[in-house]
């Protein structure tokens, strides 16, 4: 199994939140049982920026974070659908619908409402853990 992981989730592994130790076991569990994670390599720097204005000094823990995810290339078709998709996401929202689509994710993991909303709608399985 493939699960994308957004940077609104992501995140929760940076900074703590009500749902950062389900997130953390969810995506702990699904790596153990074989089930790959993966983003573009837009969550690397959408991590690195946010984890700059929350928390200083967390270049460690967020490359931590990011050791246990591939990171995938964008390309230039990812960018193009994204500007296509409907529904009113974020760029980055977009942007990231748009590589988990192409990459033939089995879910998303992700905490933005309106992502959430659109993952669905364009057919995949979009988890929240702990929400």
């Amino acid at each position: 199994m493939i699960i994308y992981v957004d940077t609104s989730a992501a995140l929760k592994l940076v900074v703590e939140e009500k749902e950062s130790a389900a997130l953390a076991d969810f995506l702990s569990t699904s790596s153990s049982e074989g089930n790959k994670l993966v983003a573009s390599m837009l969550l690397y720097t959408e991590l690195h920026c946010a984890s700059h204005r929350k928390l200083k000094g967390a270049s460690e823990l967020v490359n931590l974070v990011l050791s246990g995810i591939t990171l995938v290339d964008l390309t230039r078709s990812d960018l193009m659908f994204a500007a296509a998709l409907s529904g009113g996401l974020r760029s980055a929202d977009a942007i990231h619908l748009a590589a988990a689509i192409r990459l033939q994710v089995d879910s998303l993991v992700a905490y933005d409402g309106e992502l959430v909303a659109a993952a669905v709608n364009a057919g995949l399985t979009a988890l929240s853990p702990g929400s």
